[in-house]
């Protein structure tokens, strides 16, 4: 099984699986590191006891597209459309808060999300629009990256020392279910000027 973000999918015969397929923003290595470093301390100031997310699986979710059975590739293809069109600036995303959600999940977010990390949603989703392409999930965004998942208790909401993400692409992704679990990317698209 692969267990980066951007390995290759496949299954094995008598395997079934099920893609949940979404736009992301993920983590370069450094700014991985310091999210886990800052989950493990998270954990160890509090005794919540769960499923903590491997860190080879932090995103944070633009838009999620759906689950489906087989990849719809017409679907794909015109998502796909929509986030070539776009032409927005990099950014630095910081997350400076930690809290949960129900049913167990454990997040770390922005106690205020940037211009610069609104507008990507926004355009991202007006784009997807305009190609046809539905998508699922809150009408408006609340950016977090999930961190624990089946928590026996909250997560505490509190603020955290900041932790920063250097954003200079957005990536769309496949989560296969089923018979393996793993992450692989179907596009990405890199934003204008780097700072």
């Amino acid at each position: 099984m692969h267990d980066d973000l951007f390995g290759s999918a496949s299954t094995t015969a008598g395997e079934t699986a099920s893609h949940n397929v979404f736009f992301a923003l993920v983590p370069d290595a450094s700014a991985r590191d310091r999210t886990a470093r800052t989950v493990e301390a998270l954990g160890g100031r509090h005794a919540v006891q769960g499923r903590w997310v491997s860190p080879s699986r932090y995103h944070m979710t633009l838009h999620f597209l759906g689950m489906f059975s087989e990849l719809p590739r017409e679907r794909i293809d015109a998502a796909c459309r929509a986030a070539q069109a776009l032409e927005l600036p990099a950014f630095d995303l910081v997350l400076d808060r930690a809290g949960h959600f129900p049913r167990g999940i454990g997040w770390l977010g922005c106690a205020e999300a940037s211009a610069s990390l609104q507008g990507l949603w926004e355009e991202l989703r007006k784009a997807l629009s305009r190609q046809h392409v539905a998508v699922q999930g809150h009408p408006t965004f609340k950016p977090h990256v999930t961190v624990l998942r089946g928590a026996s208790s909250p997560l505490p909401i509190e603020a955290i020392d900041a932790v920063t993400w250097p954003i200079r692409e957005f990536v769309l992704i496949d989560s296969l279910l089923g018979g393996r679990n793993e992450y692989r990317t179907l596009g990405r698209w890199p934003l204008a000027g780097v700072r």
